[in-house]
């Protein structure tokens, strides 16, 4: 389910769902199911140079993202997108038994007869058959996804400026499939034989899905992110006067100038004790959990109650979030059930520094099933 939009190789992948953008270089392999990672960087842009999955500052990311490539070394003019946001529209369907012409007109028919007025993109993918509740007839079931074709066309504009050639442009959620339908999650965890979530922290967002047997039958994505717990913890640092370096920055090739360095999401210790200490962070902190710890379990009461799956057996959170110190812990703590940090991933490997937490849609975007 990819939005094609021209030809050629796909080793360059950009992540543009946020304004932390991502970019990784790499491959696929069909006939192992491997992917390879040779090089990787974070770009910290302007906080509304993203705006859910839109660019809003073309020239800004422009900059950075060439400032970024060149000292990357990375040559190739090739390129993939995956991003996400609520231009995103995708819906599960139930249809009959059809030729493939005939599916895809129902497909464009269930996903434009609501009455939007934009020109869509639509893709689709058939993951299953089912039986009619009343009928017992036959049905396929669908999982479609369109996204405006200006968007896809402001893409296309904002790879021209970068002198790059587009592939495709993937979405979040359809990378994440892909990316998880096999292999062992932290050396033993059964993709394919386990019910899980899967969890991304962004700075403003916070994405959950449900994956069962390698499926993803529920993917939500909220409107919180962590963000406020940076800010927070950067005003008490300059109110300190501290001007720590950032670790995390060289490992990820952040670009970042000293003035503009704050406190490392490594050293932003969350564990319920901890931020006692600190009223200030504590609210911060207190507040993103309670809404985290909503989300999650609203998500998985209504995910094992609707498709009859097992319950879960373990969360693993990724993105930036996932950085703070013993996040997975206190998360734990107030779930009551197991939560870890995504570390690895059996079918991708990459350079000693390699993070996939930080890669998890750069990844997935790389498979494609042409």
């Amino acid at each position: 389910m990819d939005f094609s939009i021209g030809k050629g190789g796909n080793e360059l992948v950009i992540d543009c769902s946020s304004s932390d953008l991502k970019v990784a270089v790499g491959n696929y392999n069909p006939k192992t199911g491997n992917i390879t990672i040779d090089k990787m960087g974070v770009i910290p842009l302007e906080g509304d140079a993203i705006t859910d999955g839109a660019i809003s500052d073309s020239f800004g990311i422009v900059m950075a993202l060439k400032h970024a490539i060149a000292r990357l070394d990375i040559r190739m003019k090739s390129c993939i997108i995956t991003t996400e946001g609520a231009f995103v529209h995708t819906r599960d369907l139930e249809l009959p038994v059809v030729k493939e012409d005939q599916l895809k007109d129902m497909v464009k028919y269930e996903i434009l007869g609501q009455g939007s007025n934009r020109d869509m993109s639509i893709d689709y993918l058939v993951y299953g058959t089912t039986k009619d509740a009343e009928t017992n007839a036959d049905k396929i079931q669908v999982r479609a996804t369109a996204i405006p074709t200006d968007v896809i066309k402001d893409y296309r504009e904002f790879l021209k400026n970068m002198d790059l050639t587009p592939i495709a442009l993937d979405v979040n959620p359809n990378a994440v499939r892909k990316l998880f339908e096999n292999g062992i999650i932290n050396g033993n965890v059964s993709v394919k034989q386990s019910t899980i979530l899967l969890i991304e922290l962004s700075s403003k967002t916070t994405t959950v899905t449900v994956m069962d047997k390698g499926f993803p039958v529920l993917s939500r994505r909220l409107q919180f992110g962590h963000a406020n717990i940076r800010q927070v913890a950067d005003s008490i640092k300059k109110l300190q006067g501290g001007n720590q370096q950032s670790s995390l920055a060289r490992r990820l090739n952040i670009t970042t100038s000293d003035a503009e360095a704050g406190v490392p999401i490594e050293d932003i210790d969350v564990w319920n004790e901890t931020v006692a200490e600190t009223p200030a962070l504590q609210s911060a902190v207190n507040a993103y959990f309670k809404s985290l710890v909503d989300a999650v379990s609203r998500t998985a009461q209504f995910s094992i109650a609707k498709y009859h799956i097992d319950a879960i057996s373990t969360c693993f959170l990724y993105g930036s979030g996932a950085g703070y110190k013993k996040v997975d812990k206190e998360l734990a703590r107030q779930l009551g059930t197991q939560v870890e940090i995504l570390k690895t991933l059996s079918t991708v490997t990459g350079p000693r520094d390699f993070e996939i937490g930080q890669f998890v849609n750069c990844c997935g975007a790389l498979i494609r099933h042409d």
